[in-house]
């Protein structure tokens, strides 16, 4: 029981099995963000836990990991497992999977949670779990799958992240977060910036080769 990690066609993959530990787990995060991964998948299938997750981690995953982490579920997410789901940048689930809020373990989760609910200042985060279709209505998670299917569902949108502009998803990762507090109109602006770093780069120039020469692009991370 513990964690597994591997690593094939841009997509790292971590397995959590049974009660996972926080202190591996994020080790093997930070490895393979030192790789040439382009996504990672964490996979969670019913039964599995975590023993901790604590509230510098959840910023951490959330703002400076600098891969796009996709959480695929099963079963109930609780406690320091739905604080890590929190952190990461897609939430994936089960149709019959839940995921309890209300007990969160400190602020930077929480926060995490209001900002996902949209919630109004002083509204109550929900006291029960919530099930895969009104967290999904709600948006606590970005998307659901058949009973059995998360994990699939999961590497899917993994490998369809992977398969994109290793730059084009980091810059995209960054103007979500640091636009989620702002203003519309300077959240906007921030990403127009962003935009035009991301004329200046070798993959953008490839994005329009592949397009003009109808195949798929050859993108670098340059």
């Amino acid at each position: 029981m513990g964690i597994a990690a591997a690593r094939a066609d841009g997509v790292g993959t971590v397995a959590l099995d049974g009660e996972a530990r926080a202190a591996p787990l994020a080790e093997a995060l930070e490895t393979l963000a030192e790789t040439d991964a382009r996504a990672v998948l964490i996979e969670a299938p019913a039964g599995a836990s975590l023993d901790d997750w604590p509230g510098e981690r959840v910023r951490w995953l959330w703002r400076d990991f600098p891969l796009p982490a996709v959480f695929a579920f099963e079963g109930h997410a609780a406690g320091a497992l739905a604080a890590f789901a929190l952190g990461c940048d897609l939430r994936v689930c089960g149709e019959r999977a839940t995921i309890a809020i209300g007990a969160l373990p400190d602020a930077p989760a929480l926060e995490r949670a209001r900002t996902l609910l949209r919630l109004a200042p002083g509204e109550a985060l929900p006291p029960e779990p919530l099930a895969a279709g009104e967290a999904l209505a709600r948006g606590l998670v970005s998307r659901t799958a058949p009973a059995g299917g998360a994990l699939a569902a999961g590497r899917a949108a993994a490998d369809a992240i992977a398969a994109r502009g290793p730059v084009a998803t980091r810059l995209a990762k960054e103007a979500v977060w640091r636009g989620l507090p702002q203003p519309l109109e300077q959240a906007l602006r921030f990403e127009t910036d962003l935009t035009l770093l991301l004329q200046t780069t070798k993959d953008r120039a490839e994005g329009v080769r592949a397009f003009l020469e109808k195949r798929p692009p050859r993108f670098t991370g340059e």
